[in-house]
């Protein structure tokens, strides 16, 4: 990897080298298996939660490396097709829904596509993990590729090359890609206004069971290749269309695992169907497995500030910086002090005082929290707590990992510009990770709703979906800090329990806050102890906004579909109890320790 400037610089994962990419990754597997084995898996997240990473680092070139293999020896053969930013996001695509056909072309250039990105990474592959055997090569070229081209309907020619296998699939990608731009001008053909006269079709039809399919199950056959399963690792899908996100489902539902094994990651709220073209509902466990990465990082402090420590501890010292994680970003000792102070005299007074069933639970539940309180009179004064520390810095990334590495990479260089490279390469300053964090909360707060302001979808003297989100926010943060500084017995709330479903208004201004990241979305058992009901967590990085406590967020707060639409209109606090009815606050399971 070499020396890195600033440890905690965010790369493209798809940029990424093999050395540096083995290098940098922390292993998370023992959380999430079904990534790694066979089956079909449906990987949600927050954006910047680490999927394509965890796909990047599943790609024979980062694998040989970590497992010490050869090519030949890897348990399973993945192949990247990233969505973002690629041929299939084009907005011509959306003329075929008004005309014939939409699915079966779409499924074609969805599967050219794939075939596309695999031909690439197979011509990358040295040459030394590829033998040649010019008769098991040419079978595979007319048994398997211009077989199937033709039953698909195609008759353009396409070269055999006798040379070596990157020199072969070379000549499959050149002619993958001269179909690719003959659908492109097809497309650019249609009358963008809808005209009910349309060119006729007639291109091949690429099918994932026509095609798609017998490829893999021929190429797998080849010399060198692994004789295992393949993996495909389609990234990004809820940049797919709806109709083409439909045609993947399908795909899923089809179970052609454990020899292919479909990936598919997509941001936790945004893939747009769990329908196939039929209308048939592909559901997990039965199509796919699915993992929720927000689901499990946002509600387990330990599994998240486990995997965060050991990437910052990898970071650094790749960097040549041999300092632990928790001595290199600093606390305000003066402010750890003072709470340590308050545990004590909680763990004095519980015997008379105590709320907790142990003193330790008073300790650990209310000393911050007073602390925060008896900072001054007001929200102002309270403005004052320090947001450092790697605990601190580890909650209010909320579980996303891109989130604290954005974070620290500004705070690098801010005390490398004020203090110094040697100073920068022995700690970060308490006071510099608090003015960054603080930073970072308002933008990406303000400058968020300042830009969805645009949005137009709503009527003349109606709230947008957008106020009514900035309004909810703020009374979920103003609601939680009244909580903080209160008398109750749970006051580190950074969660509410839906205690109704909720109406397609209130849903859909909370589902805009998962899209953006401002909520995540998880659920919880509900009050009767009869079932489940949606939880929605606000982003701990909003903490020092409302003066917060990040470090403790046990409690959630049952709210009804009234009190969350006076906070949508209005503004006004989640206060939907009494002071002299039973507490509405209830803990998550689990430990609270970290």
């Amino acid at each position: 990897m070499g020396n890195i400037y600033n440890p905690f610089t965010v790369f493209s994962p798809e940029k990424l080298d093999a050395s540096t990419a083995e290098q940098l990754f922390v292993e998370v597997f023992s959380d999430f298996p079904q990534v790694r084995n066979p089956g079909n898996s449906l990987i949600l997240g927050a954006r910047g939660s680490g999927k394509s990473m965890m796909f990047r680092c599943l790609l024979p070139d980062v694998l040989m490396l970590k497992e010490q293999r050869t090519f030949e020896e890897l348990d399973f053969l993945a192949f990247h097709v990233p969505i973002r930013n690629t041929q299939l996001k084009i907005i011509e695509l959306e003329r075929l829904d008004r005309h014939h056909a939409s699915y079966l072309i779409n499924e074609h250039f969805f599967a050219l596509t794939i075939i596309i990105d695999v031909l690439r990474a197979l011509i990358s592959t040295p040459s030394i993990d590829l033998p040649f055997s010019e008769f098991e090569y040419k079978e595979f070229f007319e048994k398997t590729y211009v077989r199937r081209l033709k039953l698909c309907g195609s008759n353009t020619f396409c070269e055999f090359r006798d040379t070596s296998a990157r020199d072969f699939f070379q000549s499959l990608y050149d002619h993958a890609l001269d179909m690719h731009a003959e659908f492109i001008n097809y497309i650019l053909q249609i009358n963008p206004d809808g005209d009910i006269s349309v060119p006729l079709y007639n291109l091949p039809l690429l099918t994932y069971l026509g095609f798609v399919v017998p490829f893999f199950e021929g190429l797998i056959k080849l010399p060198g290749l692994p004789k295992k399963n393949i993996y495909l690792f389609i990234d990004d899908a809820d940049n797919l269309n709806k109709t083409q996100t439909q045609i993947l489902n399908a795909w899923l539902a089809t179970r052609t695992q454990p020899q292919i094994s479909l990936k598919v990651s997509a941001q936790i709220g945004n893939y747009k169907s769990f329908l196939s073209p039929n209308g048939t509902l592909v559901e997990s466990p039965h199509d796919y497995q699915e993992v929720n990465i927000s689901d499990k990082y946002t509600t387990s402090k330990t599994a998240y500030y486990k995997r965060v420590y050991e990437i910052v501890e990898k970071r650094l010292k790749l960097s040549g910086i041999n300092v632990s994680p928790e001595k290199y970003f600093l606390p305000y000792l003066k402010q750890e002090e003072a709470i340590n102070l308050e545990k004590e005299r909680l763990i004095e007074v519980w015997q008379k005082e105590g709320k907790g069933h142990r003193p330790s639970d008073d300790a650990l539940r209310y000393a911050r929290p007073n602390y925060i309180r008896d900072l001054g009179g007001n929200r102002k004064s309270r403005s004052k707590y320090m947001y450092a520390g790697l605990e601190h810095l580890v909650h209010l990334s909320s579980g996303v990992i891109r989130y604290f590495l954005d974070c620290t990479a500004l705070m690098f260089d801010k005390t490398v510009k004020e203090q110094g490279i040697e100073h920068a390469k022995n700690c970060i300053p308490y006071g510099i990770q608090n003015q960054v964090v603080r930073h970072e909360a308002d933008r990406m707060m303000f400058s968020t709703f300042r830009k969805l302001e645009k949005d137009k979808d709503k009527l003349p003297g109606e709230l947008s979906k957008v106020q009514k989100l900035q309004n909810l926010i703020f009374s979920m943060g103003r609601t939680f800090h009244s909580i903080l500084v209160s008398e109750r017995s749970e006051r580190r709330v950074f969660s509410i329990a839906l205690t109704n479903m909720p109406t397609k208004e209130i849903k859909d201004v909370l589902d805009l806050g998962v899209q953006i990241g401002f909520l995540h979305m998880a659920t919880i058992g509900n009050k009767e102890g009869t079932g489940r009901t949606w939880l929605y967590i606000l982003n701990r990085c909003f903490a020092p906004i409302f003066v917060l406590d990040p470090t403790g967020f046990a409690g959630y707060l049952f709210v009804t579909n009234d009190s969350l639409l006076n906070a949508m209109y209005k503004g006004s606090e989640l206060r939907i109890f009494r002071t002299d009815e039973p507490e509405q606050l209830t803990l998550f399971e689990g430990s609270e320790s970290l």
